[in-house]
């Protein structure tokens, strides 16, 4: 993995924490910086790849353009046919058409699941409050 050495300007009294956990952790200081970094910037190593370009053109988006991805909803059509569509599946009474049907609507699905939790992600990461499970049930 190639490297990018920076110069970065840190209060003394943040500079003083790191120095503290670098030695409890008994690495150098830029290494435990590195770590710090990795922890605190969403990642998405664990995305399947087919997502990752669109994720991370996420990355660059405003605030507002965020949280417009966050209120987007799956119109209310899709998921009924989603829904008798799994119903129909548990039953085992799907036909071919059906099951290629669902199997289209669950990727959407999850892609936009996908989408939508990733922006709360970065919004929660650029300071915003977001929303509860409760709240967002509601």
């Amino acid at each position: 993995m190639r490297s990018q050495a920076i110069t970065v300007t840190l209060p003394d009294e943040v500079y003083q924490r790191v120095k503290r956990n670098a030695r409890g952790m008994k690495q150098p200081v830029p290494q435990v910086l590195v770590r710090i970094v990795e922890a605190a910037i969403p990642s998405l190593a664990k995305v399947p790849p087919e997502y990752r370009a669109e994720l991370e053109a996420m990355e660059t988006m405003s605030d507002a353009d965020l949280w417009k991805v966050t209120k987007h909803q799956i119109p209310a059509s899709q998921q009924r046919r989603l829904s008798r569509l799994l119903h129909k599946n548990q039953r085992g009474v799907l036909s071919t058409n059906e099951h290629a049907s669902l199997a289209r609507l669950r990727t959407e699905t999850d892609r936009w699941v996908l989408r939508r939790s990733y922006a709360y992600l970065l919004l929660k990461y650029r300071g915003h409050q977001i929303p509860t499970l409760a709240e967002l049930t509601q």
